[in-house]
């Protein structure tokens, strides 16, 4: 039981701190609207307040959106992939029509997206990983010591992991080469198995090196396989720059957790 709530609990935890990134890095966070689509599914602008962003520049509910940055605005789903795009740059280029008129430019303050994070969720989030992480250590104390499976079962995720630095390692040489779909298919075929497979066994690592290390190469784990997926999910975009900085982001935390794993193992 002890283990099921540690990992219930876990799991919320690593699933609030995602939610905490998605809501930080929407349009409402970074530009101080919200986007809605009218009867003709046009995008319309929605939710601003006095004092934003939006509004400063001028854009008021209800006004149409035509395009960011000198693309067109299809959709809301666009309009938030396009924003993604945008990383160190401080404003956007939004041409919008208030209720008829002629069409008009201005430039919306664009918030970054790391100074948007509710770091207090944040917190929430890791207090709920780590009541996770006691509760799984509660129910591996009530185990009767190790057996030949456990050991078994650290030496295939210690061998999930070096395939998956390994992999990442290819890819993020190749991603000047590579296109879109063949950055899906690589993903997929030679990196999903082995970051499913060290999640599915880390409990191993709480066996034999306790929480500390089990939290800490989970950290640094959890970040690099959410920046494969986000690569992943660019790429099916067509989002190539993006798609070989987030590879890039991901081998390093990656990295990151092999070598607090190796240094356990070592020590």
């Amino acid at each position: 039981m002890n283990k099921l709530i540690g990992q219930i609990l876990l799991w919320l935890g690593f699933l609030s701190g995602a939610l905490a990134t998605v809501f930080a890095t929407s349009t409402y966070s970074r530009m101080g609207m919200d986007l809605t689509t009218n009867l003709d599914e046009q995008v319309i602008s929605s939710g601003i307040k006095e004092g934003s962003n939006a509004y400063q520049a001028g854009i008021r509910n209800g006004d149409l959106v035509i395009s960011l940055n000198g693309e067109p605005v299809k959709s809301t789903s666009g309009f938030t992939k396009q924003l993604g795009s945008i990383k160190d740059e401080p404003t956007a280029k939004v041409v919008y029509q208030h209720r008829g008129e002629d069409e008009k430019t201005t430039n919306v303050g664009l918030k970054n997206a790391w100074a948007t994070i509710n770091w207090a969720w944040y917190l929430i989030s890791a207090a709920i990983c780590l009541a996770g992480v006691c509760f799984l250590r509660m129910g591996k104390r009530a185990a009767v010591g190790k057996d030949d499976k456990v050991e078994a079962n650290l030496k295939q995720i210690k061998l999930h992991l070096i395939n998956a630095v390994n992999n990442t390692e290819s890819l993020d040489q190749q991603m000047k080469e590579f296109k879109p779909r063949q950055i899906l298919n690589f993903i997929e075929e030679s990196l999903l198995e082995d970051l499913d497979g060290f999640a599915e066994g880390r409990d191993s690592i709480t066996n034999e090196y306790g929480l500390e290390v089990f939290a800490s190469v989970m950290t640094q784990f959890a970040a690099g396989e959410r920046a494969i997926n986000r690569a992943w999910s660019a790429s099916a975009d067509g989002y190539v720059e993006e798609a070989a900085t987030c590879v890039a982001h991901g081998l390093a935390m990656l990295q990151s957790a092999k070598k607090l794993l190796d240094a356990a193992q070592s020590g």
